[in-house]
């Protein structure tokens, strides 16, 4: 009786230790690629400034991390943010705002990443 008890318990250790485990495996990183330019503006503007973005994101920790550089800029960069989803022609509202830094990373928490998740 005794051993039945302990092979039971132990049993029940491992599946428990599958179940800690199991929120790491639906885990997803979804990347992120941006061309940065005047023409891909909603409404189209003639700046001579330009740039790329990428950026990924953590569907498990909602952390987004990116990086981009710009150039032709009429002045310093002062504020960044990431545009919600829309095709192409749509000009989308702002989801989540960025600092100035053109490279970081942000939690975002339920209000503000709902818009990150599927290119």
């Amino acid at each position: 009786m005794r051993t039945l008890l302990v092979r039971s318990g132990f049993a029940g250790l491992i599946a428990a230790s599958f179940l800690v485990g199991a929120p790491a495996a639906f885990a997803e990183m979804v990347m992120y690629k941006a061309t940065l330019t005047p023409a891909a503006e909603v409404p189209p503007t003639d700046s001579k400034g330009s740039g790329a973005l990428t950026a990924s994101y953590d569907t498990a920790t909602k952390k987004l991390t990116y990086s981009a550089t710009y150039k032709d800029l009429t002045g310093p960069a002062a504020a960044a943010h990431f545009h919600g989803p829309a095709d192409a022609k749509t000009n989308a509202g702002v989801v989540v705002p960025a600092p100035a830094p053109a490279t970081g990373a942000l939690r975002c928490n339920s209000g503000s990443g709902r818009g990150v998740g599927r290119p």
